[in-house]
């Protein structure tokens, strides 16, 4: 894999991959969202202890850490070094009037991070004018960014401080300049905190009379595709089809999406892959390559809010190649996909 900018590297381990989040904790490869992402592996912070290592965080003032400028621009952090903490510890610096963060919300962070060893900034969102949009769940970021922005409100900006067993672990990451033992510093803003629905929510268009039906539970959760022999058997080209039209903005390639989906092999083939039973959503960043290529073509332009079944001819799946064990060579593949959220 090529070595990624810093600021990437940053981000990569910052938020752990929700595709990644299942097997981290032993889930099974049918339920490591693998039928969509194209990306396999990924150095991600420590997983030695628990997702809330280091505990709920402290409130109180980072003697030692010093915060200027106004909260609608870059901060400048000053660190009188070495800095560290033995829990995490939050200093609210300006309170917003915003929703607070609670677990499950769709969340957008501009952030400074810096090494409280050094005092050297390690990554900022503001050079970027690219803030962190990620979805608040324990064990999808690092532990201590977690337990610090829970219940912060939008329009806050806060100081965190966080130890080791709530950052990168013990052996830091030296990839990052992290040394064993280096305190995080992150002054992170709260821009929007947004409540992502369950399941998509809009209008029910007519189904696809020339694809498998979708079969639902009583509470709207797709169950698996059912074929009554009426469609082709081997699909051409990328059928793209909206049975639940949001009223959300359409979604654009390089924003980061959340979603609830299932899928199959065409054309009522073996489910391989869903999200639904793992009770995480799955965000990707669509447009980039980070999912195969019937995902960022044919979820492009839908709103945000819809439920879009995607028929995937092989070559915009995994070609010849397939995806062993579960997607063999040359397979077609049929998709639910709710877009819950875009940011």
């Amino acid at each position: 894999m090529p070595e990624l900018p810093v600021h990437r590297l940053v981000l990569s381990l910052l938020v752990i991959p929700l595709a990644l989040v299942a097997a981290c904790n032993g889930g099974s490869a049918a339920d490591s969202n693998d039928g969509a992402s194209q990306t396999t592996t990924q150095t991600t912070p420590s997983t030695d202890s628990d997702p809330s290592a280091g505990g709920p965080a402290a409130s109180g003032e980072l003697t030692g850490v010093t915060v200027t400028g106004a909260v609608d621009t870059e901060p400048k952090v000053d660190i009188d070094t070495p800095y560290s903490v033995d829990q995490t510890t939050v200093q609210v610096l300006e309170e917003g009037d915003g929703a607070p963060i609670a677990d499950g919300n769709q969340v957008t962070i501009a952030y400074v991070l810096a090494n409280g060893g050094t005092g050297r900034v390690l990554d900022s969102s503001y050079e970027r004018s690219q803030p962190l949009v990620f979805q608040m769940q324990s064990g999808g970021i690092i532990p201590g960014l977690y337990s610090g922005l829970l219940g912060q409100s939008a329009g806050s900006r806060v100081a965190i401080a966080v130890p080791p067993d709530a950052g990168f672990g013990a052996a830091g990451n030296p990839q990052l300049g992290i040394e064993p033992g280096q305190t995080l510093v992150f002054v992170a803003t709260v821009e929007n905190v947004t409540e992502i629905p369950d399941t998509a929510q809009g209008e029910q268009l007519p189904p696809p009379a020339d694809l498998p039906t979708l079969e639902v539970d009583g509470e709207g959760v797709p169950q698996r595709f059912v074929a009554d022999g009426d469609e082709p058997s081997d699909l051409k080209e990328l059928e793209v089809v909206t049975v639940i039209e949001g009223e959300g903005p359409k979604v654009q390639p390089g924003q980061t999406l959340t979603v609830q989906y299932l899928g199959q092999l065409y054309p009522d083939g073996e489910i391989f892959d869903q999200s639904w039973t793992t009770g995480q959503p799955f965000g990707f960043q669509l447009g980039t390559g980070g999912v195969i290529p019937g995902w960022d073509q044919g979820l492009s332009g839908q709103r945000v809010g819809s439920r879009v079944i995607l028929a995937i001819p092989s070559d915009l799946g995994y070609g010849e190649q397939g995806s062993p064990p579960s997607i063999p060579a040359d397979a077609d593949l049929i998709f639910s996909v709710d877009i819950l959220a875009a940011g």
